[in-house]
């Protein structure tokens, strides 16, 4: 067999390489106490996220194919804070993430190491609307923006500056950090749809927080 017959073949059986990016995996939101109690008495979260929506006392966990939306309610107690957030990423391989958050300190805004979610076996029945987060924006502390970036960048993702906040990109995802001049907190989440939902419905939760369906395989959590 010739030198190039044998690259062709090698070429068809050897499976291709799959590109190490980093990942946004969690993002866990302290939310008021009337959009936590919304979360909980909701019967439709449960239906869209299917076997990814988690409802305990301490938690609402929200997974879609690429990462967790965790919401969790105010407790001063506790150290958590309407607007506090947490950011959960999976780094690229050799990434200096975990020896500069030793190094870093931050207090309303907060990165972490966190898994993907676990993706579930094959079901009879159809998988869930809710396919994945496709993009966050949420406003932070404008003093910590700055460090916020610096560890997403060395976790391997891309930060690009916008205006006075950042545009992280990650592996088909984007998170947008902006000034909370107004406050800390979420500002909006868009979701990519596995199928449209029928007559495009708006859900409510508080008394702001909006998600609406549409247009097409889309919807849109403001707050």
């Amino acid at each position: 067999m010739s030198l190039s017959s044998l690259l062709a073949v090698l070429a068809l059986t050897t499976p291709p390489a799959v590109a190490d990016t980093a990942r946004l995996t969690q993002l866990r939101l302290v939310v008021d106490s009337s959009v936590w109690s919304d979360l909980q008495a909701s019967a439709f979260l449960p239906e869209a996220f299917g076997s990814g929506f988690l409802a305990g006392p301490a938690e609402v966990r929200m997974c879609g194919r690429l990462s967790c939306l965790v919401m969790v309610p105010e407790d001063s107690a506790a150290g958590d804070l309407v607007g506090d957030l947490l950011i959960g990423v999976q780094s690229v391989r050799g990434s200096a993430l975990a020896s500069r958050l030793a190094d870093v300190v931050l207090t309303r805004a907060k990165v972490a190491i966190v898994e993907p979610p676990e993706q579930p076996g094959p079901t009879t029945g159809e998988a869930p609307m809710m396919y994945y987060l496709e993009t966050a924006t949420v406003a932070i502390e404008a003093a910590t923006i700055g460090q916020v970036g610096d560890l997403l960048r060395s976790a391997g993702a891309v930060v690009v500056q916008e205006g006075e906040g950042l545009v992280i990109q990650f592996d088909n995802q984007v998170l947008r950090l902006v000034p909370g001049w107004g406050g800390p907190g979420p500002e909006q989440l868009r979701y990519y749809l596995r199928r449209e939902n029928p007559g495009n419905p708006t859900y409510k939760f508080g008394p702001r927080s909006r998600l609406r369906f549409g247009p097409n395989r889309s919807a849109t959590w403001t707050f």
